[in-house]
C-alpha cells in the first residue's frame, strides 16, 4: 500500500454517489409509472364523468322522439322534457328538433325556450355522420348560443311519419362543469402521484442509506487507520462486506511488513557502510601524510552523505506507513527543555505557543528530527530569544521557529536548504540540518520554507500532515 505519487486514472462516472445511483435508478421506473397511473385514472374518470353527463341527454332525445306527433305536416310534442333548465333562457341545457342543412345549421321546427329563438350549428363531420348513420345516436361537441359556451350534445336523425324530410333531434348541455371536474381530478391525481413519488424517493433514500451504512462505517474505520486512531479495521459487517474488511486488514498488515523490512534493510546497509568508513578513519588518524588528510576529509564527506541518504530512505519508508501518529505538543516541549539545558550558557528565552491536542500523522522520531534540527539551528544563531509556534491549517499543521539572530538574505534561503550547505564556516555544524528537515518533510508530503522573522532573524516554517 505504498504511494507512488502518480495520479489515479479517471474513470467516467467514478465520482458519482452510489446512493444517488440507486435512487436515480428507482426514480427512473417509479416516476414514469406513477405518471402513467395518474393519466390512466384521469382517462377513466373522464370517461365515467362524460358517460354520466350524457345519460340525461340520451333520455331527453329518446323522450322527444317518443313524444313527437305529426299532423297536417306540422310537428308537435305531446310531452316536453321536465327539466326546468330547458325553460330558462341560455341556461346551458337545450333541446332542438329541426331540419339539418348541408352547412350544419339546423333549421328549427321546435326547440327549448332556453335557446332563446336561436339555433345550433353542427360541425361538418357530424353532419356526415348523421346522414350516413340515420337513426343512430351520435355524441359530439358544438358551440352554444352563449358566448364561449362549449356544448356536449347527443343527436339522432330520424324519419317521422308524414314529414317531407328527416329531422334531427338533439339535446345539449354546457360541458364546462364536466371539463372542470375532469381537470380538478387530473390535478389532484397528478399532485397525489407527485406526493407519492416524493414519499417513495424518501423511502428509497432511507432504505439505501440504511443498507449502505456498513459501507459508510467501513469508510470511517479506514479513515481511523489512516489517521493513526486505530491499528486495524474493526467491527462486525454483513457477509457481503466482511471479506472486504478482511482484505483491508491483510493489506494494512502487509504494508507494515514491507515498511519494517525496508527499515531492516536500511539498517543493515548503514552497518555495512559505516564499518568500512570507520576503519578508513581509524587508519587516517594513525598517519600524518598529506594523502591521509585528503582521505580523511573525503571519508568524512562520504560518512555524512551516507548518513543523509540512509536517513532519507528511512524517512521515505516511514512516510508511507499507515496508522502511525505522534503527539506534537509533548515532543516540542521536550525538545525545548533539552535544548535549554544544552545551550544554558546562552540563557535563551524560549517562547512556546502551541495549539492544544495537535497530533502528527507520522513517526515521532521523524518529528523530533525535523523540529529538533530547526530549533537547534535557531539556538546556534540566536542572541537571546527563540519563538516556537504550532497551529492548524486545513488538514495540516504548521510549526514556526523564529530567532533574533542575524538571519540571512532572501537569495540565500534556497541555498541554505541544499545538502552540506554552510553559509558560515565559523559556526559548528555539518550543513545537513535544514536539508534533512526538507527531505523528511517532503517524505510526508509536507514542506519547509525559510523567511525573515519578526524578531529580526530567521523564521523556519514547517508544514506537516496532522491526524484529523
Amino acid at each position: 500500500m505504498t504511494d507512488t505519487g502518480a495520479p489515479l486514472p479517471t474513470v467516467p462516472g467514478a465520482n458519482r454517489s452510489l446512493v444517488m445511483r440507486l435512487v436515480r435508478g428507482a426514480a427512473l421506473w417509479a416516476l414514469p409509472l406513477l405518471l402513467l397511473t395518474a393519466l390512466t385514472l384521469t382517462w377513466l374518470y373522464r370517461n365515467t364523468t362524460y358517460r354520466s353527463f350524457d345519460d340525461p341527454l340520451v333520455s331527453a332525445v329518446t323522450s322527444l322522439i317518443a313524444s313527437a306527433e305529426v299532423g297536417d305536416g306540422t310537428l308537435s310534442l305531446s310531452r316536453k322534457p321536465l327539466d326546468p333548465r330547458y325553460q330558462r333562457a341560455l341556461s346551458g341545457r337545450y333541446w332542438l328538433i329541426g331540419f339539418l342543412q348541408d352547412d350544419g345549421v339546423i333549421e328549427p321546427i321546435s326547440s327549448s325556450r332556453s335557446l332563446y329563438d336561436t339555433s345550433l350549428t353542427l360541425p361538418r363531420a357530424d353532419v356526415v355522420r348523421l346522414q350516413s348513420q340515420q337513426g343512430e345516436e351520435i355524441r359530439s361537441h358544438a358551440a352554444g348560443p352563449d358566448e364561449d359556451e362549449q356544448l356536449r350534445l347527443v343527436a339522432r336523425q330520424v324519419v317521422l311519419p308524414n314529414m317531407k324530410a328527416p329531422v334531427v333531434v338533439l339535446a345539449a348541455a354546457d360541458s364546462g362543469p364536466a371539463r372542470q371536474s375532469v381537470l380538478s381530478f387530473a390535478l389532484i391525481a397528478v399532485g397525489l402521484m407527485l406526493l407519492i413519488s416524493l414519499g417513495l424517493i424518501t423511502a428509497v433514500v432511507t432504505q439505501v442509506r440504511s443498507g449502505l451504512k456498513p459501507l459508510f462505517d467501513l469508510t470511517d474505520k479506514v479513515a481511523d487507520v489512516r489517521e493513526g486512531r486505530a491499528a486495524q479495521v474493526d467491527g462486525n459487517y454483513p457477509s457481503e462486506i466482511q471479506p472486504l474488511a478482511t482484505e483491508l486488514n491483510s493489506l494494512i498488515t502487509h504494508n507494515k511488513d514491507v515498511v519494517e523490512r525496508a527499515r531492516t534493510h536500511v539498517g543493515n546497509l548503514a552497518h555495512a557502510l559505516k564499518t568500512p568508513l570507520a576503519v578508513l578513519q581509524n587508519e587516517v588518524q594513525s598517519s600524518n601524510s598529506k594523502l591521509s588528510d585528503v582521505v580523511g576529509r573525503q571519508t568524512e564527506t562520504m560518512k555524512n552523505q551516507v548518513d543523509h541518504h540512509l536517513r532519507r530512505a528511512r524517512a521515505a519508508a516511514r512516510g508511507q506507513a499507515i496508522g502511525v501518529s505522534s503527539p506534537v505538543n509533548e515532543t516540542l516541549e521536550g525538545l525545548a527543555r533539552t535544548l535549554d539545558r544544552i545551550y544554558r550558557d546562552k540563557r535563551i528565552d524560549f517562547d512556546i505557543d502551541l495549539e492544544p491536542d495537535l497530533v502528527f500523522r507520522g513517526e515521532k522520531r521523524d518529528l523530533e528530527e525535523m523540529a529538533g534540527n530547526l530549533m537547534d539551528n535557531a539556538c546556534k544563531w540566536t542572541k537571546s530569544a527563540i519563538s516556537v509556534k504550532a497551529h492548524i491549517e486545513g488538514d495540516q499543521f504548521v510549526i514556526e521557529v523564529s530567532d533574533d539572530g542575524p538571519g540571512m538574505a532572501a537569495d540565500q534561503y534556497k541555498e541554505a536548504i541544499k545538502r552540506g550547505a554552510r553559509l558560515d564556516e565559523a559556526t559548528p555544524g555539518s550543513g545537513f540540518g535544514l536539508a534533512i528537515v526538507d527531505d523528511l518533510s517532503r517524505a510526508y508530503k509536507g514542506s519547509l520554507t525559510l523567511g525573515k522573522s519578526d524578531m529580526g532573524g530567521l523564521k523556519s516554517i514547517l508544514e506537516l500532515p496532522r491526524r484529523l
